[in-house]
């Protein structure tokens, strides 16, 4: 079913880029994405009910567990919903002769980030991971103004950066192991002697790919390319980047280090320094991606700036190297993908209407878009972590980590953070609906609203907010599986 995904994936890319007609291009990237959508959520229930699936093509290996079925589903739907609401944006930001690049770059970068999660075989993710760079540097670029191209290019280079740091480090780990494949190389480091031999090597690759997925996912300070990316970038593609792009890479890396590696390892060797120092710099970019945020003007930047704290979360939960703090990065994921995706898209809908993205010029938009405003609302709890949405659950869950691992200490960069993430979502909600301008407003209630059948796909992606902040068991119950799945390779 992996191959399926894939496959399907990247002829409907072909299929988008070549027609010539823009309807045609749209039509092809929405069945595209709902018929992936469906094969994830059919791929899931099969590895529940039968357990993980290995096969391969051109000869290399496709691993799917239960992890694997969890980002599936979030490319999937997300992704679906993301094309689905670019329906009624994209003219507004890409030239009609250059949409079906639009889509075909759109499917073939979902292609490549189901592959690099789904391989086995790390000279498969090798290859994932440079065909969706350049993907990715598309969407931007896409829009063809000069901005776009300069922030598309710094992505692109500093992507290959990324990716030049993560080949040095499975180079080193095929020397030391003999093996490409991450379970290859999890049964030699946890054999018996590997670590007192060859610890040096382990810890020399993973701190290349550690520094290779830091640019690659925009953890700070090697966040410079995603401000410009995701400020300037379509607003469909500003929301596949940040909620479904840099996660990719974020899941390859926990697949190293916690499938590869192995907790027990980590606990008891020069690895618990090395998460010692990515748990550091996490809580460092939750602190000043919030303080960058709280600087800027710009809705799209603002957002973007968001996101850089939002990736400090998740690695925080990687650094602190157990289970829990696994689970919580790993809930993070979907928090972030389904409410960051929903921001970007509710920021789009702001700047086509109104024609304008500084925040400062936004009172009383509570009265002209009630809809959209309430949706950038509810996105931006979440973010704070009020009770009743995702990101209240993802904030209680790295909480409970944090007790668990006797870290204490991170409990007031959590709070901190969460204070910090109200400093600048509030302001802009309170402006919107009960500030001086919204008294002053006299236009029609709605004059400036979408229709509702487009902003459906937004009306769902804040849905998906709620119910997964009130509901959230079975997706915790289906990650902690996962991560005993993840935890047994190699034994």
């Amino acid at each position: 079913m992996g191959i399926a995904i894939i496959v399907l994936l990247l002829v409907g890319a072909v299929a988008a880029w070549v027609c010539k007609n823009d309807k045609t291009a749209r039509l092809i990237g929405l069945a595209v994405t709902a018929v992936d959508a469906c094969l994830a959520v059919a791929m899931t229930m099969g590895v529940k009910s039968g357990g993980e699936q290995v096969t391969s093509i051109i000869g290399q290996t496709i691993r799917i567990g239960y992890i694997e079925c969890f980002m599936a589903c979030i490319f999937g739907i997300i992704g679906f919903l993301i094309v689905w609401a670019s329906m009624s944006m994209i003219s507004h930001d890409v030239e009609q002769e250059k949409i079906p690049m639009f889509y075909g770059l759109v499917l073939a970068l979902l292609g490549t980030l189901n592959a690099v999660v789904f391989f086995e075989s790390l000279l498969g993710v090798f290859v994932s991971i440079e065909l969706s760079s350049f993907a990715a540097a598309g969407i931007v670029i896409v829009k063809n103004q000069t901005e776009n191209v300069h922030a598309g290019l710094k992505y692109l280079s500093l992507s290959i950066l990324g990716s030049s740091l993560v080949l040095m480090g499975m180079v080193i780990l095929y020397v030391a192991t003999g093996s490409l494949a991450i379970g290859g190389i999890a049964a030699a480091v946890q054999s018996a002697g590997f670590m007192a031999g060859k610890s040096a090597y382990v810890l020399w690759a993973f701190a290349l790919i550690t520094g290779g997925v830091a640019f690659k996912a925009a953890l700070f300070p090697c966040h410079i390319w995603l401000p410009d990316a995701h400020g300037t970038a379509p607003s469909p593609s500003s929301a596949i980047l940040s909620s479904l792009v840099l996660k990719a890479y974020i899941v390859f890396y926990m697949k190293m280090v916690f499938g590869g590696v192995g907790f027990d390892i980590i606990a008891n060797s020069g690895m618990r320094y090395l998460l010692n120092v990515v748990m550091v710099v996490g809580v460092i970019a939750m602190i000043c991606g919030s303080v960058l945020a709280i600087m800027q003007t710009d809705i799209k930047r603002m957002i973007a700036y968001s996101s850089v704290a939002q990736m400090g979360y998740i690695f925080m939960g990687i650094g602190i190297g157990s289970e829990l703090g696994l689970f919580a990065a790993l809930f993070h994921i979907l928090a972030h993908a389904v409410t960051k995706s929903g921001l970007f898209l509710v920021a789009g809908s702001i700047i086509e209407q109104t024609h304008n993205r500084d925040l400062t010029k936004m009172g009383g938009l509570g009265k002209l878009m009630p809809i959209t405003m309430a949706l950038f609302t509810i996105g931006g709890l979440s973010m704070i972590g009020i009770p009743l949405f995702v990101g209240f659950n993802s904030k209680w869950n790295f909480a409970t980590s944090i007790v668990d691992s006797k870290n204490y200490w991170l409990l007031i960069p959590l709070s901190i953070s969460a204070l910090l993430n109200a400093l600048y979502y509030l302001p802009v909600v309170i402006r919107a609906f009960f500030g001086q301008e919204a008294k002053e407003i006299t236009d029609p209630l709605g004059s400036k609203e979408r229709p509702v059948k487009d902003l459906l796909p937004l009306i769902l992606l804040a849905v998906g907010v709620v119910i997964f902040g009130v509901y959230a068991g079975p997706v915790s119950d289906f990650l902690h599986d996962g991560i005993a799945m993840l935890s047994a390779i190699g034994h």
